[in-house]
């Protein structure tokens, strides 16, 4: 299914994916298509049970809907064997733009075009459709559209359109294990390497086709999987942070110098040990101090100097822990955000959590349940920060940041049933 690499710009991966997605759907429906109109607004308010998209070939749920029973239902859309996704992943690195953003973690729209893809499409040609309720007779054959079929059609929709790596594993190969053929295609295709060192030039293939332009964080990501894999002994043995601990301070140095010289020490080891190297407000920077051993000593004197209460610090530490700096920045500030990324995310989490507590309650970039005291926070990096209300009433961040609002919702939920963690 050819599709022009040029939407993305426009469209997020995850829109065309759902797209693509759909309108098999549609050519699979045949007469029934008019069951997929009505049951559109029907996945936010009908029971679909867990949306299992972790199992290959098929997705299933249980589906009830207004006036008829309760169903098992399936959707097969089949796979690809691993000698096709050997050679789709060989076709996929001389897509630059692509195998960079792929070994991101991130999909791109040139998994939509077997052009792309050795001639294997991920997108299924057609869907088959199966229903308990709904027992194959003259009037309505094995395989033909039903009204929880098309209920179920659209939720998995939606979470294509919110997790668009979801296809890849119903369709044989998950992210993580695509990124594992991709690392294999570029070791068998990379030439040698001069001085046993590589080259990012090498590990960078030549365009083919398509705007060969990559984003520098994921150009970064290629590297290191590619072409950072042939050197891991020799860089390994250059960057191994320092084995020893640091004196103490000479008599007459006072406490606040010694606190900055450790810190320093700590900072460097870290920043030896693979951590990133990021320009950080003066709050920011407090926060990463206060959650090193180093630091923790220091947090009611530093919360006094920021003027703020220590119980507020500790939470912005715990942010911190979670989600780095940017998780600091998300549990202070409210920020813009797509409503209607907002809008999809609360959709997805409603169709994953049909049986869940309470109302979903969106608002600027955040997602509210307060009946069960979970909310989840868009940050600036396009991922979700899970939130659990704490012991004292307001909102910590919870393990799990994901690019996934079910995940991160899930992420939030773990941490209300075993109880708020300090």
């Amino acid at each position: 299914m050819p599709t022009d690499t040029t939407a993305a710009t426009t469209a997020s991966a995850g829109d065309l994916f759902a797209a693509a997605l759909m309108q098999v759907i549609i050519e699979s429906a045949g007469t029934q298509r008019e069951l997929l109109d009505s049951a559109r607004p029907l996945p936010h308010t009908a029971y679909t049970g867990q949306l299992n998209t972790a199992v290959t070939a098929r997705v299933r749920a249980t589906v009830s809907l207004p006036g008829l029973a309760r169903a098992r239902t399936t959707l097969n859309l089949g796979f690809l064997t691993e000698t096709q996704w050997d050679e789709a992943a060989a076709a996929l690195i001389t897509r630059p733009d692509a195998l960079a953003a792929l070994m991101s973690g991130r999909v791109h729209p040139d998994l939509l075009d077997p052009a792309h893809t050795a001639g294997h499409a991920l997108v299924p040609s057609s869907v088959g459709f199966e229903c308990t309720y709904h027992l194959p007779n003259p009037r309505r054959p094995e395989g033909q559209l039903c009204e929880h079929a098309a209920v179920l059609a659209h939720a998995l929709v939606n979470r294509i359109r919110s997790q668009p790596s979801a296809l890849l594993t119903i369709r044989g190969c998950s992210m993580g294990r695509l990124s594992a053929k991709l690392r294999t295609a570029l070791t068998l295709r990379r030439p040698a390497l001069e001085g046993g060192l590589p080259l990012l030039a090498e590990a960078l293939p030549t365009p083919v086709t398509g705007s060969g332009s990559v984003r520098a964080d994921d150009a970064y990501s290629l590297w290191v999987a590619s072409a950072g894999q042939a050197a891991e002994g020799a860089v390994a043995a250059v960057f191994t942070a320092p084995g020893y601990r640091l004196p103490a301070p000479p008599p007459g140095v006072s406490p606040g110098i010694a606190g900055i010289v450790a810190a320093a020490s700590h900072r460097a080891q870290s920043l030896l040990q693979g951590a990133d190297v990021q320009e950080l407000d003066d709050l920011t920077d407090a926060v990463r101090h206060l959650s090193t051993p180093v630091g923790a000593p220091l947090l009611e004197e530093v919360a006094s100097r920021l003027g703020r209460k220590p119980a507020e610090v500790r939470l912005l530490v715990l942010a911190y822990r979670h989600g780095g700096p940017v998780g600091v920045r998300v549990a202070t500030d409210p920020m813009p955000a797509n409503s209607e990324v907002v809008k999809r995310a609360a959709a997805a989490v409603v169709s994953a959590q049909p049986t869940a507590r309470g109302s979903l309650q969106a608002r600027g970039n955040r997602i509210t349940n307060s009946t069960v005291g979970v909310q989840l926070r868009l940050g600036p990096d396009a991922r979700w920060y899970p939130f659990a209300v704490s012991l004292a009433g307001g909102w910590q961040a919870a393990p799990g940041p994901s690019s996934d609002p079910v995940a991160a919702y899930r992420a939030a939920r773990s941490v209300r049933r075993t109880g708020p963690r300090r």
